[in-house]
Parts: C-alpha cells; structure tokens; sequence
C-alpha cells in the first residue's frame, strides 16, 4: 500500500509540474504579443518621424500590407498610394508633432489617439490645420505596425475682422 501511494504521489508532482511548465511558456510566448502602452506610444512616434521625412522604406516596413490611411478631407489611399504620394513628392508634411496621446490596449492590437498641428503640401496648395487622429496598431511575430490612420479636421474658429452695426454700411 506504501508503495502505490508513493508512486500516485509521484504521478501527482510530475503531473503538476508539466502543467505548470506549460501553463508557463504558454504565457511567455503569449505575452511577447501584447502591447505595452510604451510600445504603441514608441510606434506611434515612428509613424509621425517616417512620414514628415518621407521615409519610403521605413514606411514600407512599418505599414501593414492592408494599411488604410483616411485624411481629414475625406481622401481614403490605400498604402501603396500614400507611399507614392510621398516618394513622389506630390505630397509633403512639415515635421508631424503629435501630443495629447491616449493609448488604449487590446492585447496584440492598440489604438493611439491625439492630435497634431498639420502643414501639408497637397493638389498644389498648402494645408494648414489642427487634426485630430487615431492610430490603430497590431503586433504580430514578425513585428509592430500600423494598420489603420484617421485624421478629423479640428475647425478653427474664424477671425473675426471689425463688427459692423446695422447702422453702419
């Protein structure tokens, strides 16, 4: 009797300890897939850096295959037309300072919002405005990016030039 408890005592340890071991690599291996708050603010950064520099290659890396890039004018290109915007100089934007951020997780997917100052070259003229965007991020074995931009035009109020009474003409 001694001895069948002492080997379902062993069956007992060795069991738990695997179950424990794989309980274990599975949240490590799993884990390296969430986002950090740091990690998305990092990629964010990255995002803002390669596009006022018109950094096509780190662009190429940094976008997913399927990016969306919505501008606050309602334009919708996919990534191969805004890469090519850019490369082609048909469309330029001043250093992009983004602030006001906000962070949400969801595990291997993050979402960024905040706003930023916008001075763009564009269809021949220059854009000038405040924006308000949302970075939408996942994190894949291969690596972080962005899967999804959206800019909303913040109106700014109007300069308001001399009053004018009703008596006035």
């Amino acid at each position: 009797m001694k001895v069948s408890n002492l080997i379902a005592g062993i069956i007992v340890v060795v069991t738990l300890t695997t179950l424990c071991g794989i309980a274990s690599a599975q949240e490590t291996t799993s884990g390296s897939f969430f986002f950090s708050e740091s990690e998305a603010l990092k990629v964010a950064q990255e995002w803002a850096s390669l596009v006022s520099e018109a950094d096509v290659a780190g662009l190429q890396k940094l976008l997913s295959d399927n990016y969306i890039h919505i501008h606050a004018t309602g334009l919708v290109e996919s990534k191969a037309q805004f890469i090519e915007a850019l490369n082609s100089g048909s469309r330029k934007y001043d250093p992009i300072k983004i602030e006001d951020l906000s962070v949400r997780i969801f595990g291997s997917t993050a979402v960024v919002t905040g706003k930023f100052n916008l001075k763009a070259f564009a269809r021949g003229k220059t854009i000038v405005g405040v924006n308000r965007f949302g970075l939408v991020l996942v994190k894949k074995q291969s690596g972080q990016q962005v899967v999804s931009f959206q800019a909303t035009a913040i109106p700014q109020p109007k300069e308001n030039k001399t009053e004018r009474t009703p008596n006035e003409k």
